[in-house]
């Protein structure tokens, strides 16, 4: 079975997850209305399906499916617009068969309270933080995009997910706890050290991009991490209020076993992780 994230076109009628099986296309059809038409999405990678007559039978513009275009391809900003409903699935496999769509997106779109925007400047592959936050996952995006038309400079957006006060506030207290982490000064370790990223991947890339000062941190969904020595790869890494594991985690990313970690660390439960049982 797959899992499709569906974006009717009544906004008062909320997204929602739908299963179905993969080879059903008359379930896809049915989805958009008619014959099917697909578009690729990145950050991450996934497909966008719609009706390929929507234009032409004059249906009405799904404005939430046309942002989330917008931002995740930016080759279609302000140039096209989705007619009709619309669903998101995952990208095709090495069979050319469709997955169930990204599990970041779909924990972005469902299972996220505060969203946070990043921009990419033209030319450039650092994401910086525009400082806002929001609480409605649509309204994140629609900011995004404005911001990407409003500024020629700004190459590429995404909306992230952003930690809540409390949590934020717990690591910062496990770090300041932690006499290595509690000592940094250049910078110094504060409640704002703590950067997210989107996937693991990204988590993956920041992590092994090495030579990170003390206090240097970030996180992934509930999953922290922060450095423990300067210029090196000795993490403090935090989940359900505990700060569990010291772990130096370079040897995991060289030996591609980083992701299968991250995944055990975040299906144990905070007794699993309290007796080192993970």
């Amino acid at each position: 079975m797959l899992t499709a994230i569906v974006i009717p076109v009544n906004l008062q009628q909320p997204i929602r997850q739908q299963q179905f099986h993969k080879h059903d296309l008359d379930a896809y059809r049915t989805l958009v209305g008619g014959n099917l038409e697909v578009i690729t999405l990145d950050r991450p990678p996934a497909s966008l399906y719609l009706n390929d007559e929507g234009k032409l039978l004059e249906l009405p513009v799904n404005i939430r499916a046309t942002t989330l275009l917008w931002a995740h391809h930016s080759a279609f900003r302000g140039k096209d617009a989705i007619m009709g409903p619309a669903f998101i699935l995952g990208p095709v496999d090495r069979h050319g068969d469709d997955q169930t769509a990204p599990q970041d997106l779909i924990d972005l779109l469902f299972h996220t309270t505060r969203y946070r925007i990043q921009v990419q400047a033209q030319g450039d592959t650092r994401w910086n933080d525009n400082g806002r936050v929001f609480t409605d996952w649509f309204e994140a995006y629609a900011y995004s995009v404005h911001l990407a038309q409003q500024r020629s400079l700004v190459g590429e957006v995404r909306v992230v997910p952003e930690l809540d006060d409390e949590l934020r506030e717990t690591w910062y207290q496990l770090g300041r706890a932690n006499p290595w982490i509690r000592e940094a000064d250049d910078p110094p370790f504060t409640r704002d050290s703590f950067v997210g990223c989107y996937s693991i991947d990204e988590l993956e890339k920041r992590i092994g991009h090495g030579n990170w000062c003390i206090g240097t941190a970030f996180y992934y969904r509930d999953l922290g991490f922060i450095n423990q020595v300067e210029g090196g790869d000795e993490w403090l890494i935090i989940r359900h209020g505990v700060a569990f594991e010291s772990m130096t985690l370079n040897p995991s990313i060289e030996e591609g076993r980083f992701e299968s970690l991250v995944q055990r660390l975040l299906r144990a439960t905070r007794e699993e992780l309290e007796g080192l049982e993970w």
